[in-house]
């Protein structure tokens, strides 16, 4: 039963990933800032942003499981059973989210 539940979450991750890189490609490459109209797949810019970010969510989403699930061997093998690494690791990728979502936006609006 764990092996389906991992294969799954394995699966999940994968599409949701392939799922943002494809849509970032579009914002990116297709659809770029200024692209006036334009759409793909009969959406603009603005709609590829939204289900980009809801892709994105998603994502994180699953990433937290993926660490639940994947916690003994965290503690085990990744943190070589020095909890306080493991700590230091999740800490340290907590700031960077706190840091880019917090920093103060400048110039004109």
């Amino acid at each position: 039963m764990k092996n389906a539940v991992n294969q799954i979450l394995n699966f999940a991750l994968y599409s949701l990933f392939c799922l943002m890189v494809g849509t970032g490609c579009i914002l990116e490459f297709r659809l770029p800032p200024r692209s006036g109209g334009r759409q793909v797949l009969g959406l603009s810019r603005h709609e590829w942003s939204d289900i980009h970010a809801w892709i994105s969510f998603g994502f994180i989403l699953l990433i937290i499981v993926h660490l639940i699930v994947h916690r003994v061997w965290l503690v085990k093998i990744a943190s070589s059973n020095q909890t306080w690494r493991l700590w230091v690791g999740l800490s340290f990728g907590l700031f960077m989210i706190l840091f880019l979502l917090l920093y103060p936006v400048t110039g004109s609006p």
